[in-house]
């Protein structure tokens, strides 16, 4: 069983929950930069978690299926279509073989996973499938996905009853359940919730202030290794050399100009610039899905409340699978 790519769209890859362990050599963790929505992908197929989907950037990618096929689609960016037929995301699907879907513009959202009951068959590296493209390993040879690469799956899809399964269009099939989104998604929202980082009583108390009390915007040349911010400039007491220090994502760096940058899922593991912030894991995903040119605004929160809101991410991960198994 197997899939095609006709069009990879403005950007597709292999990814996974990340490449653990292996920080301290240079390599980062990698992976789906929403990882909850990865997570809830695979969930919805029976897969396990870690198991390696295709992130889809914004719109544009077409996907031949080649065999009858149990799938699902989390995250946002994207429309997904089967001829003129619009599917749901966050649902079972049961997909005909030789049925191309296509991905077209959404108003909100990024990133969307498409996950496949069984898994797709891709060699782990250091223990993961995502493709990391700076080291060019991973996924298909270390790249994104082109026109023409061809992954097949794992094992032979569970069994699922396609009676429990709603017919929406001709042979497609939909579940009648539907995971919630976890991330808000739709929300109207710009608040990005932190925790003061390792370097942020180096700045003094008027561009902490800024920092807090300014409306950021998402630099056009953001991506997966980090989100580039304009707006008012954010400088510290004195300025001076800093040794380089180990890094992740969600860390707000602060350059030497004055410009903070969110450290994303391919971040480098080491830094040199003040970090005056570090996100909440709970808001890294939704982070995720914000487009270049979408405003942000910090909003300064304890390290218990951090634990306590991604603690909440994690039980409600919990409860989708048990419900679901």
């Amino acid at each position: 069983m197997s899939i095609t790519i006709l069009k990879p769209g403005i950007m597709s890859s292999v990814q996974d929950l990340g490449r653990w362990g292996y920080q301290q050599y240079g390599v980062p963790v990698g992976g789906a930069m929403d990882k909850i929505s990865a997570a809830i992908a695979n969930i919805i197929c029976s897969n396990d978690e870690n198991e390696g989907v295709i992130e889809l950037t914004l719109h544009g990618a077409s996907v031949l299926i080649n065999e009858d096929s149990f799938c699902a689609f989390a995250g946002g960016g994207c429309k997904v279509f089967a001829d003129e037929q619009e599917l749901p995301f966050n649902r079972l699907l049961y997909i005909p073989a030789f049925t191309v879907l296509q991905t077209k513009p959404s108003a909100s959202g990024c990133r969307a996973y498409l996950a496949v009951a069984g898994g797709f068959n891709v060699e782990k590296q250091m223990g993961s499938a995502s493709t990391y493209v700076a080291s060019g390993i991973g996924g298909m040879n270390g790249k994104n996905l082109k026109t023409g690469d061809i992954l097949s799956f794992k094992k032979i899809n569970p069994f699922f009853d396609l009676n429990t399964l709603k017919s929406i269009s001709g042979n497609l099939r939909v579940s009648h359940w539907q995971v919630p989104d976890l991330i808000g998604l739709n929300e109207k929202r710009s608040d990005i919730h932190v925790a003061a980082g390792p370097e942020y009583d180096r700045f003094d108390e008027a561009s902490r202030n800024t920092f807090f009390a300014s409306t950021f915007t998402i630099g056009l040349q953001s991506n997966r290794m980090g989100y580039r911010l304009e707006g008012e400039k954010i400088l510290m007491k004195e300025k001076h050399e800093m040794v380089s220090t180990p890094v992740t994502s969600g860390i707000v760096q602060v350059t030497h100009e004055g410009n903070p940058i969110i450290l994303m899922a391919d971040a480098q593991t080491t830094g040199g610039y003040p970090r005056i912030a570090r996100v909440c894991s709970a808001d890294i995903a939704w982070l995720a899905q914000m487009r270049p040119g979408m405003k942000i605004r910090f909003k300064e929160i304890k390290e218990e409340e951090s634990d306590k809101r991604n603690s909440k991410v994690i039980e409600a991960l919990k409860k989708i699978k048990f419900c679901l198994v």
